[in-house]
């Protein structure tokens, strides 16, 4: 894509419910805005759609499309009394206290934008959608 295609990408979602269509490696994407609460989001449906499986099980559409989350199983408080165990103790315990989720909801276009380019080799506007 274009600089200019990109631009005119990131005008039509910065608006509620307005949605384009990319192509990209062989899949039709759908980038959709949704509203929740206060926060307006960036939906990718692949091919029309979002499983539960893409996010669940490792596959290419999950690494390609899906926002990719580091969560830690300890509390702010546990990981602050970790800082004051030897190193060798306070990294084999952060090693296993950390688990990924993915979610197909982003919240920054430059973050989406940026990792659709590191992630797919050809990506073209499909088609303009302005709900």
């Amino acid at each position: 894509m274009t600089k200019e295609q990109w631009e005119t990408a990131e005008r039509i979602l910065q608006l509620p419910y307005c949605s384009i269509k990319l192509q990209a490696d062989g899949y039709t994407l759908t980038l959709q805005t949704e509203p929740d609460k206060m926060q307006l989001y960036i939906v990718v449906y692949v091919d029309g759609e979002i499983r539960g499986k893409w996010i669940t099980e490792d596959c290419e559409i999950r690494r390609k499309f899906f926002q990719k989350h580091r969560r830690s199983l300890l509390t702010r408080k546990e990981q602050e009394k970790l800082k004051r165990e030897r190193k060798a103790i306070r990294e084999a315990v952060l090693a296993n206290s950390i688990y990924y989720t993915y979610s197909p909801y982003w919240s920054s276009f430059r973050s989406l934008k940026r990792h659709l380019c590191q992630n797919c080799t050809d990506i073209t506007l499909y088609e303009e959608v302005e709900a």
